[in-house]
């Protein structure tokens, strides 16, 4: 039987679903197969539709029952339905009955802010599993987070959400997806792994947890590492002529300037410095200089009045701060353990640690940059300080994006991930509870939670303070290494 779920694993790479089927011990439950579950933002979608009943049961059988039963009762609107026969099987979000015309419309609610191409194969898959059933299929809906939606007061889903009938769309897919359907079921029944090129299919439209898996052939130095850098069609034909190592690229193929730049230290084994560039670079820091981290969590639905979906609520920060060249390093940090908007709070917690003059230093500073501008904009008090703050900042990852300080070991990368190890090796993510962002992002919801053991919830904090340290005295460190050059 396929599943939705299975069938697009299939659309993403045919030897994902044998994989997952076949080899599931190899899956990598850290990275995970995120769908768009957008269970809050669903909640709110039934609200669009009330009187609804809910089909769902963590019980597959009880639940294709519970929906059969729903149907044959006369219920006209149905939540998670669950539908299955004997070689298709889907849980939808919702269907409502047109009851002059005997005909389902289906709804299907996304968290995402726009319609996706892989969201339209997903109705496709729907229609012919409820056809298949025996039910008839009416119209097609995508229901999506409307992004200029400003939260005053309760949501209101009528505000919050785009209803957007797609049914035309969707009916050009179905013969394409019903020829897909019975190619993934060959898949299945196929008793060895089937044999797949790696283009870039390992990341979209979602992260593959048998990247390991595929990836343990390929060497240090591949081609994937500039891969950003090649199109798709230039990465099938250097797979085609067996062209797996960088240094095997002939000339002419690459063409972007941080490609070129990384081929030719792969090649050469030389780390490449314009010490004169850098220097020119650097010139315009003038101390105290103010290292800056902010750490942000950006829900579907607004959590506070003012906010629109996704937009980024700046919950932490660490600052190291370094007077002068000969100064001891001095940290200031704050992390809100409430659930509040904390602009306020962190803006004056912040200004109390800076002074008026100096350089700020930050990681990608059109990150910090937009998270001042959208704070100055809900704190009018803050405003004139968060400006401050940009006029003064600087982007340290700029000596790296630009490539005056390029190594082969950053593969082709300016993110601090990448420079740190190789500048700064005494430092190290690895060694903390939460190493990267997006944990540290949905920790603030549970250090946040009093439902959580005080104890388990102090140490989750501790956990994202450090992590967020690190992320400053890195960039600390890391200037260091480039003054002494």
């Amino acid at each position: 039987m396929i599943t939705k779920t299975d069938f697009l694993r299939y659309k993403q790479c045919c030897k994902y679903l044998w994989l997952y089927k076949n080899r599931k011990e190899e899956f990598d439950s850290t990275v995970g197969w995120i769908f768009d579950e957008g269970d809050e933002v669903e909640s709110y979608a039934c609200k669009l539709f009330p009187g609804g009943v809910s089909a769902f049961d963590d019980d597959i059988p009880a639940a294709v029952a519970k929906t059969k039963q729903l149907i044959e009762s006369g219920q006209k609107t149905i939540y998670q339905p669950t539908i299955s026969n004997w070689k298709l099987f889907c849980r939808s979000d919702i269907i409502k009955l047109n009851p002059k015309t005997g005909e389902w419309d289906i709804y299907e609610v996304k968290s995402s802010t726009e319609i996706k191409d892989i969201y339209l194969i997903d109705l496709a898959f729907q229609k012919i599993c409820l056809n298949e059933a025996g039910m008839k299929i009416g119209k097609l809906y995508l229901v999506y987070v409307n992004n200029k939606y400003i939260r005053r007061g309760d949501i209101n889903p009528e505000e919050f959400l785009y209803c957007t009938e797609v049914t035309g769309e969707v009916e050009n897919l179905i013969d394409e997806v019903g020829m897909d359907i019975q190619l993934a079921h060959k898949v299945l029944d196929n008793e060895g792994e089937p044999k797949v090129v790696i283009l870039k299919q390992c990341h979209s439209p979602y992260d593959c947890g048998f990247k390991d898996y595929c990836w343990k052939h390929i060497p240090e130095d591949s081609i994937y590492d500039i891969s950003g850098s090649l199109s798709r069609e230039k990465l099938e034909f250097l797979i085609s002529k067996g062209i797996i190592k960088i240094k095997d690229i002939p000339a002419g193929m690459v063409t972007k300037p941080n490609g070129l730049r990384h081929l030719e230290a792969v090649k050469t084994e030389k780390v490449f410095i314009d010490t004169k560039a850098i220097k020119n670079e650097l010139s315009e820091l003038q101390y105290p200089l103010y290292f800056l981290d902010y750490e942000t969590f950006g829900p579907a639905a607004p959590l506070f009045d003012g906010y629109r979906p996704y937009q980024r609520i700046v919950f932490q920060y660490s600052l190291h701060v370094k007077k002068s060249p000969d100064a001891d390093l001095e940290h200031y940090e704050y992390l809100c353990r409430e659930i509040k908007d904390p602009t306020s709070e962190l803006a004056v917690s912040l200004r109390s640690a800076v002074g008026p003059q100096g350089s700020f230093i930050s990681w990608n500073k059109s990150f910090e940059i937009g998270c001042n501008n959208e704070m100055g904009a809900r704190c009018s008090q803050c405003a004139d300080f968060l400006n401050s703050i940009n006029d003064r900042m600087y982007d340290l990852m700029q000596c790296f994006k630009k490539g005056y300080y390029v190594h082969k070991d950053f593969k082709c990368s300016a993110s601090i991930k990448k420079v740190m190890p190789v500048l700064v090796p005494n430092l190290s993510y690895k060694k903390l509870n939460i190493q990267e962002g997006g944990t540290a992002s949905e920790s603030w919801l549970k250090v946040t939670d009093s439902k959580i053991n005080q104890d388990e919830r102090d140490k989750l904090a501790r956990d994202m303070l450090d992590y967020c340290q690190l992320d400053t005295l890195a960039m600390v460190e890391i200037l260091e290494v480039l003054n002494k050059l």
